[in-house]
């Protein structure tokens, strides 16, 4: 299905936001939230993106991403369909587990950076998940505990974050503590997940305006000066024969596919996802590699991220299972799932 273009290119800066379905909770239980995890330290210097603040939350998540060597969207691809498919199995569930696509909106860095920073990591002390500041260095599902050196998370670039409040740790630490600790107007924050300008038929729109545009719900958004909406605008109109493919659809078949093996071949999602080295299970991920790419029609790099396999290893079970099970019955019954 032809979607909208995403204003996207290698260096662009966006905050991503996620919703489980019906606003249900799927970042609930430590185990979802260390897979989502998981997968973002294989992703991110995969697909070299950058992360500079990052949230999860019971039933959204919040990421700052700078565009690396593919479009954003297969980063979110990767990162969604392999967490969607390995949530359904460990909750005997099928279905989307999102609220629709990833909703994202483009940022104009020297503006807006610190704000959608400190907004994002004070999402849990806002939800009430923790009392005070002090509590959300122990949060350990958000960045701040990194930026404050509670922890590390080598995927998340918070010597990047700090760069920002100053040149030497010290202050730079200090200055960004008294940065989240300072009030916030509701106007504000209302901007951080609304954006500033709203790109669509009917040209550029103040989201912030009373009369806001109609269908503004489906337009690109911008968190940026005028000047910034313009120059999106015109990358818009002459990038906007690239469209993005929607794999939303496509969750209910993969965990079909999984579970199909696991029925038959006695392999689970786990097994199949991680490092063990046995022949039947080589075979189990070379049918699924296979599947995904010539049936389900999923990149390479979306089957990297569901298999968390690397890009060579990908390649090479594709031909593998074309090899094996190009003609085999199997193929036949799967493909018109």
């Amino acid at each position: 299905m032809a979607r909208k273009t995403r204003p996207d290119w290698k260096g662009a800066l966006h905050h991503i936001m996620v919703r489980g379905i019906d606003g249900k909770a799927v970042f609930q239980s430590e185990s979802d939230k260390f897979d989502l995890t998981g997968r973002l330290a294989e992703l991110v210097p995969e697909l070299h993106v950058s992360i500079y603040a990052w949230a999860v939350m019971p039933n959204h998540l919040h990421l700052l991403v700078r565009t690396g060597s593919e479009p954003i969207y297969k980063f979110m691809q990767c990162l969604l369909t392999g967490f969607a498919v390995s949530y359904n199995l460990r909750n005997d569930r099928k279905g989307h587990v999102f609220q629709g696509r990833f909703k994202s909106i483009l940022v104009q860095e020297e503006t807006y950076f610190i704000q959608l920073v400190k907004y994002i990591h004070l999402n849990p002390l806002k939800a009430g998940i923790v009392k005070n500041i002090n509590g959300l260095e122990e949060y350990r599902w958000c960045g701040h505990g990194s930026i404050m050196g509670v922890r590390k998370e080598p995927w998340f670039n918070s010597m990047y974050v700090l760069s920002k409040f100053g040149s030497e740790r010290g202050d730079s630490i200090s200055n960004y503590l008294k940065c989240i600790s300072e009030k916030t107007s509701n106007k504000t924050l209302e901007t951080m997940v609304l954006g500033t300008y709203s790109l669509g038929r009917k040209g550029i729109c103040s989201t912030t305006s009373e009369s806001r545009c109609d269908g503004l719900k489906g337009n690109c958004r911008v968190l940026g000066n005028k000047e910034f909406a313009v120059r999106t605008m015109n990358w818009i109109k002459q990038e906007g024969n690239r469209i993005a493919r929607d794999r939303e659809d496509t969750h209910d078949r993969i965990t079909r596919l999984f579970a199909w093996i696991e029925d038959n071949w006695g392999f689970s999602a786990e097994m199949i996802q991680g490092n063990t080295r046995n022949p039947e299970l080589s075979d189990s991920r070379a049918l699924i590699a296979w599947v995904l790419s010539n049936h389900f029609g999923l990149s390479q790099s979306d089957c990297s991220g569901i298999l968390r396999m690397s890009r060579s290893g990908i390649r090479k079970a594709i031909s593998n299972g074309k090899e094996i099970f190009s003609d085999s019955q199997i193929i036949k019954e799967i493909s018109i799932w």
